[in-house]
C-alpha cells in the first residue's frame, strides 16, 4: 500500500503539469478579480472549487461517468470551450500587463470609477454557485487531458471489481498532489500587502500559461 501511495504521489506531482489544471489557476484568480469579500468567505469559496474540482475528477475520470465523456460530441464541445477559455486567459494577460505598464510609466489615483467597483458587493450564495458550477465544468473538461495511464486504469479495476473503497484513498491522493499548481496560486492569491505591480504580473504569467497550454489539448 505504501508503494502504490508513493505512485499515485509521483504520478500526480508529474500529471499537475497539464492544461486543465492551469485553466482552473486561471479562473480561480479570475474569481478574485471580479469578486471582492472577507478573507474567510474567500476561504470557504476557494475551498469549496478545489473540493468540488477534485471530486468532480474522480467522478469523471473513474467509473460510469467515462461512458459519457469518450462520446465525440462531448469531446468536439470541450475543446470548443478550450478554445474560448484559453482565447479569454491570453487577453485578460495582455490587459493586465499593459496595466501594468501604464502603472508605472503613469501613474495615476484612483478615481470614482474604481471605488465604485470596489464598493460592489455580490451576494455570497449566488458567488458560491457560480464557483462550484465552474469548478464542476472544468473536471468535466479535464477528462480531455488524458491523466495517468496507470492510476486510471488501476482506479477503473477497482471499481468494477467492487473495491473502490480500497483504491479510493489512493485516487485520492493522486488527485489532490496533482491539484499542487492550484494550492499554489491560492496560497499566493492568501498573500497580504503584496504589490500590486508584482500581483498583476505574476497573474498574466498564469493567464499566458493556462492560454499557451490549450495548444497540447489540440494535438
Amino acid at each position: 500500500m505504501n508503494d502504490l501511495g508513493i505512485i499515485a504521489s509521483g504520478a500526480g506531482l508529474r500529471d499537475g503539469l497539464n492544461p486543465c489544471i492551469f485553466m482552473a489557476c486561471a479562473v480561480l484568480i479570475a474569481w478574485e478579480f471580479w469578486f471582492s469579500s472577507d478573507s474567510l468567505r474567500m476561504f470557504w469559496r476557494y475551498s469549496i472549487f478545489a473540493v468540488l474540482y477534485a471530486l468532480g475528477f474522480l467522478s469523471f475520470n473513474f467509473g460510469p461517468a467515462q461512458i459519457f465523456v469518450f462520446q465525440k460530441s462531448f469531446m468536439i464541445a470541450a475543446k470548443i470551450i478550450y478554445f474560448v477559455l484559453g482565447a479569454g486567459a491570453f487577453v485578460w494577460g495582455i490587459l493586465l500587463l499593459k496595466d501594468w505598464f501604464l502603472l508605472v510609466r503613469n501613474p495615476v489615483t484612483a478615481g470614482p470609477a474604481d471605488e465604485k467597483i470596489k464598493s460592489v458587493t455580490v451576494n455570497g450564495w449566488i458567488v458560491g454557485s457560480m464557483m462550484a458550477i465552474g469548478a464542476a465544468v472544468l473536471s468535466a473538461l479535464a477528462t480531455v487531458w488524458p491523466i495517468n495511464n496507470y492510476v486510471m486504469l488501476l482506479g477503473n479495476e477497482a471499481l468494477l471489481k467492487g473495491q473502490w473503497q480500497v483504491v479510493m484513498p489512493l485516487l485520492g491522493i493522486y488527485v489532490f498532489v496533482s491539484m499542487w499548481p492550484l494550492w499554489m496560486v491560492w496560497a499566493f492569491l492568501s498573500i497580504k500587502n503584496l504589490r500590486p505591480s508584482l500581483m498583476k504580473i505574476i497573474c498574466a504569467s498564469v493567464f499566458f500559461t493556462a492560454s499557451s497550454s490549450m495548444i497540447f489539448i489540440f494535438k
